[in-house]
């Protein structure tokens, strides 16, 4: 248990938030990475075909105008062309002429612009009539990117929270909190209460563990109960014993004194008990005893503490009870005893001493008073009850 209540469950939370936000955050950023990266290669795939594209179709339209040297021809397509923000400048040049058909750039300093150009001669029956060239910006993919990236971060942060918000509460009901229980549980059975019970509901690892950490602490408690009652209880009769006799005498002499009640105690035992075991057996003297404590605990007040201090001597604490009231309960206790007939067919007798408690004796002096009323009861020719 020591071993138990010494873990620090607050480090698995920590441990397990760490392989949470790893968990998600490293899949998550590579994931970023990865499709970012996918973006932009399909960006410049993209750009690179539609160069190409653009290419054939500016190929496919100066042909007819290289032959007849007419810039008219090209004028118009090109001019189309250029409205693609993509595309920074034309050239069309006719070999056959050797001039420039056409050749228009967008006012955009050259030296700001990650340009890439193509080239492609333009011919027809073998022969070369000129060629055309197309130039790009690369940098065109860059914006495209960063709004993919915002899009991107957006999504994947969006993903991430609700991936939290999903685990987070899974993690803190299903782990945090029964380790949270077992914690308590382990430091309650550490501390020694076994009264307390811990309920547990489920079939996952955590509540069997709980579960079984709960039968432990019952059984534990139904064996310490059994202890203490057997620590407690006379074997014999069932009756309180010499030890819980006296401590329940104490709490009722400190109600009796704070409260300034009345209370009574005597001590009785049965007049020649030893002939009882020396004719019959300690057999019958045990049943004997069994029945005389049954009687006096049911004729006896529910508030009256009765105990078998030793041998065949009893006690009996009267609460709320005067030294005459006590003498009186006593001798019908008495003549109800003298006309029992016991396991051995015959009757007996008890000798009863009685004294008051007026707030201020020790238990022992009071025990010791009873004691010496008892011993002049027997003095006396036994079978009475003797007040001091």
């Amino acid at each position: 248990m020591q071993v138990i209540k010494n873990i620090k469950f607050h480090s698995v939370a920590l441990f397990l938030f760490w392989v949470l936000l790893i968990g998600l955050l490293v899949p998550i950023t590579v994931g970023m990475i990865i499709t970012l990266d996918l973006e932009r290669t399909k960006l410049k795939n993209e750009l690179s075909v539609f160069h190409h594209e653009t290419l054939k179709t500016l190929v496919e339209s100066t042909e007819d105008a290289m032959l007849s040297f007419s810039p008219d021809g090209v004028s118009n397509t090109v001019r189309f062309l250029l409205r693609d923000e993509r595309i920074v400048s034309i050239e069309v040049f006719s070999d056959i002429f050797d001039l420039y058909l056409m050749k228009v750039s967008k006012e955009i300093p050259e030296h700001e612009i990650d340009s890439s150009t193509l080239r492609q001669i333009v011919s027809k029956d073998r022969e070369n009539l000129g060629f055309v060239q197309i130039t790009v910006d690369n940098g065109w993919i860059v914006p495209k990117l960063k709004q993919e990236h915002n899009i991107i971060i957006i999504l994947f942060a969006a993903m991430f929270f609700c991936a939290l918000l999903l685990v987070i509460p899974s993690i803190h009901f299903k782990i945090l909190r029964p380790l949270q229980r077992l914690k308590k549980q382990a430091e309650v059975l550490s501390s020694g209460d076994l009264s307390i019970v811990c309920e547990w509901q489920g079939r996952d690892e955590l509540t069997i563990l709980g579960q079984t950490l709960e039968a432990m602490r019952s059984k534990l408690n139904e064996n310490f109960n059994a202890m203490k009652e057997m620590a407690v209880t006379d074997d014999l009769t069932g009756l309180p014993n010499r030890r819980e006799f006296y401590t329940e005498l104490k709490i009722l002499l400190n109600l009796s004194s704070r409260y300034n009640h009345q209370l009574s105690i005597a001590i009785f035992d049965i007049d020649y008990f030893k002939n009882v075991n020396d004719t019959y057996g300690h057999g019958i003297g045990d049943e004997v005893l069994k029945e005389l404590s049954q009687l006096v605990a049911h004729k006896a007040r529910k508030t009256d503490l009765l105990a078998r201090i030793g041998g065949e001597e009893f006690a009996i604490v009267l609460p709320e009870t005067s030294v005459s009231v006590a003498g009186r309960l006593l001798n019908e206790l008495r003549t109800v005893v003298s006309g029992w007939s016991f396991p051995h067919g015959e009757k007996l007798t008890v000798s009863i001493g009685v004294t008051g408690y007026s707030g201020v004796e020790s238990i022992e002096q009071l025990m010791e008073t009873a004691d010496k009323a008892l011993y002049e009861a027997k003095e006396q020719g036994r079978d009475r009850v003797v007040i001091h």
